[in-house]
């Protein structure tokens, strides 16, 4: 059962990775846009005086993925200065 233990940050400046595999960045930059676009779609066309509430949440998830794209690129980086 030890493989199934996540790897442990060796110093503070290693950014620890939760689960077996990071999701693709690509594909989490694409899922980011998309939400963004989306919050964006709402605060545009929306006629009603609370569509910044819609708007808000979307572009809150996006912001979300994105920062799981660029958490994931920079696992990514540190572990291909490594080896």
């Amino acid at each position: 059962m030890l493989a199934d233990v996540p790897k442990q940050p060796d110093g503070p400046d290693e950014t620890p990775q939760v689960g077996r595999r990071p999701s693709s960045p690509g594909l989490l930059f694409g899922i980011a846009g998309m939400w963004i676009a989306v919050g964006i779609f709402l605060w545009v066309s929306l006629s009603a005086s609370w569509k910044l509430i819609p708007a808000a949440v979307a572009v809150g998830i996006g912001l979300f993925f994105l920062r799981g794209a660029f958490l994931t690129v920079q696992r990514h980086d540190e572990r291909a200065d490594e080896g």
